[in-house]
């Protein structure tokens, strides 16, 4: 089963590209918002052969996944672009919700689901920012154009790519890692029911994060979902750093505090797992 473009066309407010197949919805959104493209703007395959997750990694998007893209023009600077991955988590969260799923929150960018002790990823966040017209994936503006002032950088736009695992087998996804998907949750689910209920969620949330008022109920939506707070953590830096400790608290620009001892770390990216307390 896959997404039916015309009926989403139909429920979307917004352009809709669809693809049968593509290298990455995050691409070809990108290349929507250079041409000048409006806020909103969908863009949705049926099975992806190059996507990517925060960290580089292989998203492996075969059919029967919902993979889309969501181009936004958000008014805040780019100081505040750490305020879509708040919402493209929850965003992502309340969709699988809807369809009768317990989802909870794994710092930076995973819903998941836990299950007697087991946790299972079943949707991926990438927020790929372009500041200055230069495409700012997964860190903070500062860290990828040093010298740069996050408060004096243009925002020329942002994609929010979310992957949902949706009307498929796990065992179609080929990874080295415990994944679930909503039709082992639920059973079989309307493609293009879910591909619209995350693009209207979607656009909630990020009108929602662009006033200060509005971030400070995302972040408290987003702690209250979260899975990561108050686990003892390691994480592992694309610089092959390695923090260990229990995770605290996030920032408003979505790094991850971790008590070390006497210490606490802010990490703005790396990969997240949990540890037994002994």
């Amino acid at each position: 089963m896959t997404v039916d473009p015309a009926e989403l066309r139909e429920r979307v407010d917004a352009p809709l590209v669809h693809r049968e197949r593509c290298p990455s919805t995050n691409d070809l959104a990108r290349a929507e918002g250079r041409d000048d493209a409006p806020h909103g703007t969908f863009v949705v395959a049926d099975e992806q052969t190059a996507g990517r997750g925060r960290t580089g990694n292989v998203w492996v998007s075969p059919p029967g996944g919902v993979w889309s893209s969501t181009l936004v023009r958000p008014t805040f600077d780019a100081s505040h672009v750490g305020r879509l991955t708040f919402a493209g988590g929850l965003a992502a969260a309340e969709t699988v919700e809807a369809f009768g799923v317990d989802a909870r929150l794994k710092w930076p960018n995973d819903v998941v689901v836990d299950d007697e002790g087991e946790r299972a990823k079943l949707c991926g966040v990438l927020t790929e920012a372009v500041v200055d017209e230069v495409p700012v994936a997964g860190k903070p503006v500062d860290e990828v154009l040093p010298g740069t002032d996050p408060a004096d950088a243009e925002l020329s736009f942002a994609v929010l790519g979310v992957g949902v695992n949706a009307d498929l087998d796990a065992d179609a996804l080929d990874v080295d890692r415990r994944v679930t998907t909503l039709r082992e949750e639920v059973g079989t689910v309307d493609m293009t029911d879910v591909a619209a209920t995350l693009h209207e969620r979607l656009l909630e949330w990020v009108a929602r994060v662009e006033s200060d008022a509005g971030f400070e109920s995302a972040v408290e939506a987003w702690r209250e979902r979260a899975a990561t707070l108050g686990e003892r953590v390691r994480v592992q830096t694309r610089d092959g750093d390695v923090v260990t400790g229990e995770a605290v608290a996030v920032t408003e620009r979505g790094a991850l505090v971790v008590q070390r001892g006497d210490s606490r770390v802010e990490l703005s990216e790396g990969e997240c797992a949990r540890l037994r307390r002994s």
